[in-house]
């Protein structure tokens, strides 16, 4: 379907009225038309007017096609003005200068008014469709903003404060959106103090991954309102997730624990997710809180969850990842694998939550160089105090 062309300005630039007369006669019932009969009006017009299409002379006396061809592309008014060179001259040295200097297309002298008329058409209908896709794109880009914003104000703004801990956790997202998952949960309504930690990770990037992860978090957040062990919540939040992803192929691993300030005490339960990394600073120990495991949300309805529980030392050092951490990969295709995750934790166990998280970050910036990021980058530090 061609488009509603007529509101579209064209502007003549010929110093020779004939051949200024043909054009006019070719193009004014379908086009608004201006005219130039030499380079410096042509400018002059453009500036002020900003036609959607030139047509534009080579051979003019004083100021030619080639040098207002390149003042138009120096000025940011007129630069992005398509403009197609009409000569008498059908020379290849001339068309390649001319199309190094941003020309769209070439007419020869003498006229043949079908051509014009095509040539014309053609470009103004390209140009319109240009118009359309960014104007699409601005709208696609204006709503991954406000989704982003959305998604954003999900993240736990701010770090909880809570007896016995101190924790810190960031995302960091590849795209504008993500998958990726923390949240920090109260899971006291009879005074236990109990205060759950949850990380996860939808498989995808952008709309579709941020959609489910919201959908998980309320379900969450929901479940952990009524009783019930951690093994527990996690398979009720698994049946209404499997409900929503249904037959997509998408899922989501999640590690969820719950802390118990005065047995300094973890509880955790595993959807498919990479296990937390637990430091013991007084024994140099590390462990892996690897038990408890079943299948990443979404698999099945039915999946069976079981919980594990474990009690350290004050000082223990307690990392929640997302996969995007260990496979980064740096420029020459090394993973920045778990290895790493561990050595940073035992160098600054002695800091704070806040700049253990800092330095694992930083390391994994540093590590990846220039290299883009293919995926979200999610961690929760815990520190027992």
């Amino acid at each position: 379907m061609i488009p509603d062309l007529s509101g579209c300005k064209v502007l003549l630039v010929d110093d020779i009225k004939e051949n200024i007369n043909i054009l006019v006669q070719a193009l004014k019932d379908e086009y608004k038309l201006g005219v130039a009969l030499n380079g410096e009006s042509a400018l002059q017009y453009a500036r002020s007017q900003t036609p959607d299409l030139i047509l534009l002379d080579i051979m003019m006396p004083g100021m030619d096609g080639f040098e207002v061809s390149r003042q138009l592309k120096s000025d940011a008014r007129t630069r992005d003005i398509p403009f197609i060179f009409i000569t008498a001259i059908d020379q290849v040295e001339n068309k390649t200068a001319g199309f190094e200097l941003g020309a769209v297309d070439y007419i020869t002298k003498p006229f043949e008014i079908s051509e014009v008329k095509a040539r014309v058409q053609t470009h103004l209908s390209l140009l319109a469709a240009r118009r359309r896709l960014e104007d699409q794109n601005r709208q696609m880009r204006h709503s991954l903003t406000l989704a982003m914003e959305v998604q954003q104000n999900l993240i736990p703004q701010t770090d909880p404060v809570i007896p016995a801990y101190d924790i810190s956790g960031r995302t960091i997202y590849c795209d504008e959106t993500g998958g990726d998952y923390y949240d920090y949960l109260d899971m006291d309504p009879d005074g236990s103090g109990y205060f759950g930690v949850v990380i996860g990770d939808v498989s995808g990037h952008g709309i579709p991954s941020a959609l489910l992860m919201a959908s998980a978090r309320a379900f969450l957040r929901q479940r952990i309102s009524l009783p019930g062990s951690v093994a527990r919540i996690v398979s009720d939040v698994n049946r209404q997730f499997s409900k929503d992803v249904r037959d997509s192929g998408q899922f989501m691993t999640l590690f969820f624990c719950c802390l118990i300030p005065e047995k300094k005490e973890i509880i955790w339960s595993r959807a498919g997710h990479d296990p937390a990394i637990l430091y013991e600073p007084a024994t140099g120990r590390f462990r892996e809180l690897v038990q408890a495991g079943g299948l990443p949300l979404g698999i099945s309805g039915k999946t069976p969850y079981k919980e594990s529980s474990t009690t350290f030392e004050t000082g223990a050092v307690i990392v929640l990842i997302s996969d995007g951490i260990t496979e980064t990969r740096n420029e020459s295709g090394e993973f920045f694998g778990k290895e790493r995750v561990k050595q940073i934790i035992q160098q600054h166990s002695g800091e704070s939550s806040k700049n253990i998280r800092n330095e694992i970050i930083a390391s994994v910036e540093l590590f990846k160089g220039e290299k883009t990021r293919h995926d979200d980058l999610t961690l929760v530090v815990i520190k027992a105090l």
